[in-house]
């Protein structure tokens, strides 16, 4: 229990490479002094909750990010050809071809192994974003959440290897392998709970503040054939389980990401001023939600970090 009393827990989303908008949102709660207390992650939410949470500041996360983007491994990656592929970037006819080939061969490798993108490759991005060590040694306390394929319930992880529990978080159901973990078939936390809200509740939090990155409810999508109507059902499912849990959040702070694929590496710079934009406008709400005693706490904070100087100004110690 912080000295305060009340904790103050945040709820991070899953949404692909959307997730980058995390970090102009934790950027601003920095920057506002609104301290953490714990942290809850799914997918994109647990990767970049897990770096920030092992003590990462936002320009570090945002540095390692672009480190990657530029690499050998990310080059040679399964996932940047599929975010070429869905890039919002005028395409030419060789691109577009290229990604017609592409595509039909990702539809037949989705028949034939339980994941389109090797392992390897979100193994990559998360040995660049992640370092290796226990949950438990994270500076916030931070917990992943993941999907048992096989029960369907909801895991928790709390301690154990940081890295195999956010690649398991990650695990987006037909683009990545599921993780085998004793008699669990882990997969992405989103099949349960695509923003962790009530994780960050039983972990303890009093004060739950939401980041949705995932994109609303499409209208105009186009409903044709079979697949689409399947596709369709499951996006509506998502989108109401989500709903009822987001009731629990104090706070729900949605950076305007618009029909932004997931795979769509060509915004990365975008995404985390957008966050920021986001948290920006959702400051009264945060601050209205916080409990009394963190107010109280975070204007002694402020009080004491000041000196008055000769001149009458102030001068922070």
């Amino acid at each position: 229990m912080t000295w305060y009393g009340k904790k103050v827990g945040l709820a991070l989303g899953g949404g692909g490479f959307r997730g980058l908008a995390h970090i102009g949102v934790i950027k601003v709660l920095e920057q506002e002094e609104i301290g953490i207390d714990l942290i809850a992650g799914t997918s994109a939410g647990a990767l970049i909750g897990g770096a920030y949470a092992c003590g990462m500041t936002p320009k570090e996360i945002s540095s390692r990010i672009d480190a990657y983007l530029l690499s050998p491994e990310f080059a040679d990656s399964t996932l940047r050809s599929i975010g070429l592929s869905f890039s919002s970037r005028p395409k030419n006819f060789l691109n577009k071809t290229r990604t017609y080939v592409q595509n039909r061969y990702w539809v037949a490798r989705a028949f034939l192994s339980p994941g389109i993108v090797p392992a390897c490759d979100f193994q990559s991005l998360i040995a660049a974003m992640i370092p290796d060590i226990d949950i438990r040694q994270t500076r916030i306390p931070f917990f992943a959440v993941t999907t048992d394929l096989i029960t369907g319930r909801q895991i928790v992880f709390s301690e154990g290897p940081l890295r195999q529990a956010v690649l398991a978080s990650s695990s987006v159901p037909g683009a990545a392998e599921p993780v085998r973990q004793g008699n669990w078939l882990l997969a992405d936390g989103g099949i349960v709970s695509l923003v962790p809200v009530r994780a960050a509740r039983d972990a303890g939090a009093d004060t739950v503040i939401a980041v949705m990155v995932e994109r609303d409810l499409p209208a105009n999508t186009r409903i044709e054939t079979a697949t689409d109507v399947l596709y369709r059902a499951g996006e509506i499912t998502a989108n109401a389980l989500q709903a009822e849990e987001l009731k629990d959040a104090d706070v729900v702070i949605r950076p305007a990401l618009g029909s932004m694929h997931w795979s769509d590496f060509g915004r990365s710079k975008d995404l985390a001023k957008i966050g920021e934009a986001a948290a920006r406008d959702a400051l009264s709400r945060v601050n209205a939600c916080l409990p009394v005693s963190r107010k109280i706490a975070r204007f002694a904070g402020r009080f004491f970090s000041k000196d008055k100087t000769p001149s009458g100004g102030r001068q922070t110690l």
